[in-house]
């Protein structure tokens, strides 16, 4: 096991994020344990995880499922017509 302060797990987070791997990484906070550096594997679902271990999350996905939806065509034009709109309004703030 790997007990490191939160300093070196921000300096050196890849090389933790793969350690972590091999071995548990245990992370302090003003010396105290904190957190553990857990991995992911093949067959970890990152969705259920979430779900499970983050009530906020779970709320988020329970309102975006009643969001109203729409095709990738419509969301096409949508975006293009925002992107129209702000070239405009570009235009027109360079012409004053």
């Amino acid at each position: 096991m790997k007990v490191i302060p939160l300093s070196e797990a921000k300096a050196q987070l890849s090389r933790f994020g793969r350690l972590c791997h091999e071995e548990a990484v245990v992370v302090t906070v003003n010396g105290r344990p904190s957190f553990q550096l857990a991995p992911l594997d093949d067959e970890t679902d990152l969705v259920d995880s979430l779900i499970e271990h983050n009530p906020s999350f779970r709320k988020m996905l329970e309102r975006r499922a009643h969001d109203r939806t729409v095709s990738i065509e419509q969301a096409e034009q949508i975006l293009a017509e925002r992107h129209r709109v702000r070239r405009t309004r570009k235009r027109a703030a360079k012409a004053r």
